[in-house]
């Protein structure tokens, strides 16, 4: 069998490239053949087959596309078609798709091909892209218009940014046309119940849609010993960990400085992950950390902290939720997205969003990490063991595979 994947990046660059990887090896693993489009990041000599989609002359003119005409996926003409001809060439059984938005990837001209092809398409949702005329989310806007039909569009001015005109009528509906075009050989795969329930609300309602959640190497992220603490001299005080690959109102940066500025004089924030231009704006009773690569450190930092705080106003299925979960830190976050789905009572606490009071409330009702707190964050991740969830992936490819094959024999 042989499957080809589709995202912004493979391997590197955050929550989406790895996972699309992991399919990836997962897949191959049980004797397949795999090819992972990519357009913007890569891990090299890891020894997955890659196609690079475009050049980066490709990503800034669709760029400018997006800016001046939001025109976000209507780019990438030329080299959306070489990866068409890519594809063809590869004669993939089934085709997963991931984040195709991202500057790199004409979804007109591949749905195209998708809908000539005949084959069965996975689509992993990261975000909720797919099914709206312009954003990846919508909870900060408190928008419900792609539910029915999107129309100035409350969020044009945020990613993908046009500042000049507003189609997000157009594109929904041409969205609507070649997503839900597909419908018959389109299975949407959504990482967390919450997403997965939206999806079914929108003009994706017809497509078969099945969750299965992001997983985690746990031979990877597991409690490790480190000098955290110790190095920075707080080894007397409660750690609280704050971690995002990118600091943004998304993020709730402002919510997270706020609950490091009032916590308790025997607790410390740190914040993990920030640009170098970002350390400047952190208060002083916060201790900041850019962003690192080191998993190793990041591994050692979790196992220290004592509670690890999730300000997202806006979130899928964060995996650095299960990565502290994995290192037997617990967690207190934002009733966010699928943020719930990861967490229990005797691991978390969930706190309504916006509400900084109640996430200090729960930081300190954690208190001091104990060895029995420990223990129920180990249990409940669990369940999310990577292989154990990417295996669904593999089942879920060789059903499809199997009913095309049966249909048209």
């Amino acid at each position: 069998m042989k499957l080809a994947l589709i995202n912004a990046e493979s391997g590197k660059g955050g929550g989406p490239a790895t996972i699309c990887d992991d399919i990836y090896k997962n897949f191959v693993a049980e004797g397949n053949e795999g090819l992972a489009c990519w357009a913007r990041q890569a891990n090299e000599g890891d020894g997955v087959n890659r196609y690079k989609i475009g050049n980066k002359m490709d990503l800034a003119w669709h760029l400018v596309v997006s800016r001046l005409f939001d025109a976000h996926g209507l780019g990438s003409v030329i080299a959306t078609k070489k990866l068409v001809k890519r594809l063809k060439e590869y004669d993939p059984d089934i085709v997963n798709l991931h984040n195709i938005h991202g500057y790199f990837c004409n979804y007109k001209i591949l749905f195209e091909y998708l809908k000539e092809a005949d084959i069965p398409v996975v689509w992993t949702l990261h975000d909720c892209w797919p099914f709206t005329g312009h954003c990846p989310y919508f909870d900060l806007a408190g928008c419900d218009k792609w539910k029915t039909q999107c129309h100035d569009c409350p969020e044009k001015k945020r990613y993908p940014k046009s500042i000049w005109m507003d189609r997000s009528k157009r594109n929904y509906e041409l969205k609507k046309e070649l997503f839900a075009g597909i419908s018959k050989n389109l299975t949407l795969v959504a990482p967390s119940a919450w997403l997965g329930d939206l999806a079914k609300e929108s003009f994706l309602r017809d497509c078969r849609i099945e969750v299965i959640n992001n997983g985690i190497d746990l031979t990877v992220f597991a409690p490790s010993k480190g000098d955290f603490k110790k190095s920075h001299g707080i080894e007397d005080k409660k750690l609280v960990l704050a971690l995002a690959s990118e600091w943004t109102v998304r993020k709730g940066f402002e919510d997270i400085k706020y609950v490091g500025q009032h916590l308790p004089e025997d607790y410390v924030l740190a914040i993990v992950g920030l640009q170098p231009e970002q350390v400047a704006e952190v208060p002083k009773e916060i201790i900041p950390i850019t962003r690192t690569n080191n998993v190793q450190q990041l591994i050692e930092i979790y196992s220290e902290a004592d509670v690890f705080v999730n300000a997202s106003i806006e979130d899928n299925f964060p995996t650095t939720i299960l990565e502290s979960l994995a290192c037997g830190t617990p967690v207190v976050t934002y009733d966010t997205g699928g943020c719930r789905e990861e967490i229990n009572e005797d691991c978390g606490i969930l706190v309504e969003k916006y509400n900084k009071e109640g996430l200090l409330e729960g930081i300190k009702a954690m208190g001091t990490k104990t060895e029995e707190r420990s223990k129920a964050c180990l249990n409940k991740v669990q369940q999310f063991e990577k292989k154990k969830m990417y295996d669904k992936y593999n089942i879920l490819f060789g059903e499809l595979v199997e009913k095309k094959v049966s249909q048209k024999s």
